[in-house]
């Protein structure tokens, strides 16, 4: 995004700059404002593509707000939601960034994130979102983006909140083409977001961590519509790069051989074991 492309402010959040786009939405980093009374001098703010009717408004803050009451040192704490005509909410700030888009002095120099950092990222990650099951709720948008490292660990973000402001839209309206690689098929097809589905995406993250590709190989990634068709008709597919224990693991997540981890906290003690080999 170009400079002339980013706002001064947002709602009363002062905008320092673009930090990217994923899972339908603007990441901007910005000075929150004195009401909320943060000690944080820094946030990032999540604005969604599209209009926002009042009606959606109200699902998004329902569902934030059920997430922000989940007490768990796994998730990015959420500070904010505002609506200007866009869904937009705030949420902590980690300088680290995630494992897409780590910030350059926690990557080598093939720019990707060491192997020890990214696993414990993904471990940490995958203990939040068994705090969110284990409340009731299914994160439904896992995917590196959505990873952010911190000093020896990880934290979970960005919930899914796609499907549920625009829950009478069709999945192609809110499913990015970079996100269907970590998109369990079945929800793909229509299907509701569960344990089982961030269970797949789970695992499709450790793909990524481990390989840097997608369990889907090369899909478009121009047309959303193109990119979930090659997805439904090309069953995912680890890479024989991958170690046994490492091939178990990610197989067993995207229910292609073994038993399928019952919980996410079952799939981020098999990552921590891992990081032990």
């Amino acid at each position: 995004m170009t400079a002339p492309d980013r706002p001064d402010r947002l709602a009363d959040f002062t905008v320092l700059e673009c930090l990217g786009e994923a899972g339908n939405g603007t990441f901007y980093l910005a000075v929150p404002p004195p009401r909320l009374g943060l000690s944080d001098d820094r946030v990032v703010v999540k604005v969604f593509g599209g209009l926002c009717s009042d009606d959606a408004y109200r699902r998004g803050v329902r569902e934030l707000r059920a997430f922000a009451a989940v007490r768990s040192p796994y998730l990015a704490k959420l500070y904010d939601a505002v609506l200007q005509g866009r869904f937009m909410y705030a949420m902590e700030y980690f300088p680290a960034g995630s494992l897409a888009a780590p910030h350059a002095d926690r990557t080598d120099a093939s720019g990707r994130v060491d192997r020890d950092t990214a696993l414990a990222a993904l471990a940490d990650a995958a203990r939040g979102v068994h705090d969110l099951h284990e409340a009731g709720i299914a994160h439904g948008n896992v995917t590196p983006a959505s990873v952010m490292i911190t000093d020896g660990g990880g934290r979970i973000c960005d919930l899914g909140l796609s499907r549920v402001l625009a829950t009478d839209e069709p999945i192609t309206s809110f499913v990015q083409p970079t996100s269907v690689q970590y998109v369990d098929p079945s929800l793909l097809a229509g299907g509701t977001p569960s344990r089982a589905t961030d269970v797949w995406s789970l695992g499709a993250c450790l793909h990524f961590v481990l390989t840097g590709t997608g369990v889907y190989g090369a899909i478009p990634d121009a047309q959303p519509m193109l990119a979930i068709r090659a997805a439904l008709s090309n069953p995912p597919s680890p890479a024989p790069s991958l170690a046994r224990d490492e091939a178990a693991l990610v197989a067993s997540c995207l229910n292609l051989s073994g038993r399928v981890p019952s919980t996410a906290l079952d799939v981020a003690d098999r990552i921590d074991a891992l990081r032990r080999r």
